[in-house]
């Protein structure tokens, strides 16, 4: 029986959807940025270009897939910030930090999507090795937390560092 929230049928509409997200994001970032200067013709070639390139790439389809959701969840709780900011009397760009960490919030999410994505396509024996295809697996790993440890002291040392100079 179908039913209003029986939306099983749009899960062939899903190459479409990814093609869609990666044109209207790329467009926006370049837009936002101004990178490419102020032609709006060029930031859309491009942006059509890398949605094109997106949907050739299984992989890619799959990782922006499955990152989208998580994305648009950030991106309202941006539009929700912006707007409790603005009722309070301050605007979003008070907050210089908050983009940082939305940012790095975005960044760890695509980084683990797509090491998910792509250790599920190796073909590991798996007498040897842990089962890296489930996120808590990957990011409990000895490797991963010791690179992230490294990460980290770099960050700091840098971050002092630039502070004692100043």
């Amino acid at each position: 029986m179908a039913t209003f929230l029986d939306v099983t049928g749009l899960q062939y509409f899903s190459s479409i959807f990814v093609f869609l997200f990666v044109w209207i994001v790329v467009y926006a970032i370049l837009l936002w940025t101004k990178v490419l200067g102020d032609n709006k013709f060029v930031h859309a070639l491009i942006g059509l270009l890398l949605a094109i390139f997106v949907l050739i790439s299984p992989i890619a389809t799959s990782i922006v897939a499955d990152v989208a959701p998580f994305l648009a969840v950030i991106f309202l709780f941006i539009i929700l910030v912006s707007v409790a900011s603005q009722m309070l009397g301050a605007n979003i760009e008070a907050f210089p930090a908050l983009k940082g960490i939305f940012l790095v919030f975005m960044v760890i999410i695509i980084i683990v999507a797509a090491g998910v994505k792509i250790r599920e396509q190796v073909n590991v024996p798996s007498e040897t090795q842990k089962d890296l295809s489930k996120t808590i697996n990957l990011i409990f790993h000895p490797t991963f937390l010791g690179t992230v440890l490294i990460l980290a002291i770099a960050v700091f040392t840098i971050a002092l560092l630039a502070s004692r100079s100043a």
